[in-house]
């Protein structure tokens, strides 16, 4: 299905210039763990700093500027002063294991790297490339700022430095939790960036003035869209918080009278298993919560909405083909995904390719257009270009007779834990380097909470046996807490297809016989 709109892109030097003319009092983002907020007309003026900077270092168009940090107000100057300079802005997510961390910077090979100084980061930079300076402390006086924005001091803020970019030079890059062993960066354009900002802002249903929460990592695309993006093409205002937090969740809610706010179906799934003491109507400003990033399963959504008396959404969509489809807070049909999103085209195939009608189920391919990524940056530092026809998603789904995406499964053997991509693949590579086991065969299973968990199924070499605990101790140091399994099985041997390759649905088979009744861990 089609939902294409005439070109309207503008710079993002443009849109940071728009704002501060029109709203330099607007906050343009609160972080409530700073307890700190920067207006739009302060954010054009650091912007025009950071662009004196850039150009200081000769900096060009496409080349590469690489983020490390938590969310705060300094993360999300950093990211929007790159974009108005014309430069391409590279995120990764801190919390990624050392050896992946490293290979990234590599790829990237970025010219400058900010870190933020207390993740302990800078260790790296010994023997990885670019100029490495620490972030620092924003203060609207520059005179008490440190770190990076000290150095900003040297610059002035109404030199109005025009952008290096075209339309077709890359914005940003950013690593997804991964869909193979090793993560690849996704690139977007700035023409590109500025589509899927503007599809999310029209779903949303944003007006200058409203105010979105967000409490996900602006490193990954979805926060990137809906939080950080989204807002400013609007005139919006963003409050946020570093990390999720139960306990404040509704209480941030209430005090930054939020219009709109983000969750995954983890969080939800939480609030339905440990109620909190609120309703809809103790947060009369909040229009609705949209889930994204994984599957929202009808039970739940029902069950939140009852429990709570508010509003839910569903919207999805993926790192190459932008935001795909999303129900508006004011048109939801519960149980599907909703519409396909503005300058999106989608469409249903079968294994030939051939287009489907409606409530046929297929592999559903997002039309190659403007929200669509320039390509990948892979990790030998090569850019792959995407199909310009159309990124084939690997889920499988259908239109229904109102044209809203139903989402039934996966191509993929994908685990999805609570929003976060885990490639099996990589899991069982970590596993194989352990001398005493010979084959490994991961997989997701259902969990009440995250959706799927991590569980590996594993086949000693002759004589040989160790214990769960220390295989689970050996994953510790090489991979992230999310991806370490929750069990591991032992067996003979491992299932095979006929053509001898490892069959992962026999092993979630085996999984749902014989221990989904009966694992401690759910």
């Amino acid at each position: 299905m089609k939902n294409i709109s005439k070109d309207v892109a503008i710079s993002f030097h443009q849109v940071l210039l728009k704002n501060a003319e029109q709203w330099p009092e607007r906050t343009y983002v609160h972080c409530v763990d700073q307890g700190k907020s920067i207006n739009y007309g302060a954010l054009y003026s650091i912007s025009n700093r950071v662009a004196g900077f850039l150009n200081n270092r000769k900096i060009k168009a496409n080349d590469r500027i690489l983020l490390l940090a938590e969310n705060s107000v300094e993360n999300l100057i950093i990211f929007t002063s790159v974009l108005r300079y014309g430069a391409t802005l590279a995120t990764v997510h801190v919390e990624m294991n050392e050896e992946h961390l490293s290979e990234i910077v590599r790829a990237v090979s970025p010219k400058i790297v900010l870190f933020q100084e207390d993740l302990e980061l800078q260790k790296l930079k010994y023997d990885l490339p670019g100029e490495w300076i620490a972030i620092g402390d924003w203060q609207e006086n520059i005179g008490a700022a440190t770190g990076f924005f000290d150095i900003l001091g040297s610059f002035s803020e109404t030199d109005n430095i025009s952008s290096v970019a075209s339309p077709s030079d890359h914005a940003v890059i950013f690593y997804t939790s991964g869909t193979v062993a090793k993560p690849k960066g996704v690139i977007q354009t700035h023409e590109t960036a500025f589509y899927n900002y503007d599809a999310t802002a029209d779903y949303l249903e944003l007006e200058p003035g409203d105010k979105v929460f967000d409490c996900r990592s602006y490193s990954w695309l979805s926060a990137q869209h809906m939080s950080l993006g989204a807002p400013l093409v609007s005139g919006a205002t963003v409050v946020m918080a570093k990390k999720f937090s139960k306990s404040n969740y509704f209480n941030w809610l209430k005090d930054s009278e939020a219009n709109v706010a983000f969750v995954v179906p983890t969080i939800v799934n939480m609030l339905i298993n440990k109620p909190e003491k609120i309703s809809g109507k103790d947060l009369p400003n909040l229009r609705f919560l949209t889930s994204s990033s994984a599957p929202l399963l009808e039970k739940q959504w029902i069950a939140f909405e009852k429990l709570y008396g508010i509003k839910l959404a569903q919207s999805c969509g993926s790192s190459e083909g932008g935001n795909t489809a999303a129900h508006r807070g004011s048109d939801r049909k519960i149980g599907s995904i909703g519409p396909a999103q503005k300058y999106q085209d989608i469409r249903i195939v079968d294994l030939g390719g051939k287009k489907l009608g409606r409530g046929e189920v297929g592999e559903i391919i997002v039309g190659g257009g403007k929200q669509q990524a320039y390509g990948y940056l892979m990790p030998s530092g090569v850019i792959e270009r995407l199909p310009i026809d159309g990124y084939h998603s690997g889920d499988l789904g259908f239109f229904d007779e109102d044209d809203h995406l139903h989402i039934t499964g996966r191509l993929k053997e994908l685990i999805i834990r609570g929003g976060m991509n885990i490639s099996p693949l990589e899991i069982d590579g970590v596993l194989m380097h352990h001398p005493c086991i010979v084959e490994v065969g991961t997989i997701g299973v259902p969990h009440p909470i995250y959706g799927e968990e991590v569980v590996s199924y594993i086949v000693f070499g002759s004589g040989v046996k160790i214990s769960e605990a220390e295989i689970v101790e050996f994953c510790v140091s090489k991979l992230p807490k999310a991806k370490i399994p929750k069990a591991i099985y032992t067996l003979n041997e491992l299932p095979k297809n006929s053509r001898g390759k490892l069959d992962r649905s026999a092993l979630a088979s085996h999984y749902q016989i014989n221990f989904s009744k009966t694992a401690d861990w759910l």
